[in-house]
């Protein structure tokens, strides 16, 4: 005997909000903006290799001339004048943590670590919602 019903259920929006999302929430887009970064040219990218260069050149200096402190990392006192050295002050959202370094150039970020036994760089792109109180170039450790 045909019936009237469908012979599938009819899809709910909750179901159509998870094909459009995938596994996601409904709202994980929005309620992740903070982790998004600007995206960057194939030249401002190159121009932030060459400010990466320059930083680490600066920085390993400070790692030859040794005294980590607790952890194996570098105090803020010492990346601060380092960096200060190439000009690099709060003007260019400079922000130090334990063997923690952020410069944005104006175009990119330059981020990484300086330890006793490592030296690192990242150019990327600056945050839309960065950590409150660090500048543009630090990754936001909660949310909005």
């Amino acid at each position: 005997m045909p019936s009237d019903l469908p012979s599938s259920p009819v899809p709910s929006v909750t179901g159509a909000r998870q094909e459009e999302n995938g596994d996601q929430a409904p709202h994980y887009a929005e309620n992740h903006a903070y982790r998004v970064q600007a995206s960057l040219t194939p030249d401002e990218r190159a121009r932030g290799q060459a400010s990466a260069k320059l930083i680490r050149e600066e920085l390993e200096k400070v790692r030859q001339e040794g005294g980590a402190g607790e952890h194996g990392v570098f105090g803020g006192e010492r990346i601060a004048a380092a960096l200060s050295r190439l000009g690099c002050g709060e003007e260019h959202g400079v922000y130090i943590g334990p063997g923690f370094y952020s410069v944005h150039t104006g175009v990119v970020c330059v981020s990484g670590d300086v330890t006793k036994h490592e030296l690192t760089s990242e150019v990327h792109g600056a945050y839309i919602e960065p950590q409150p109180g660090t500048g543009p170039c630090v990754k936001n450790r909660g949310g909005h």
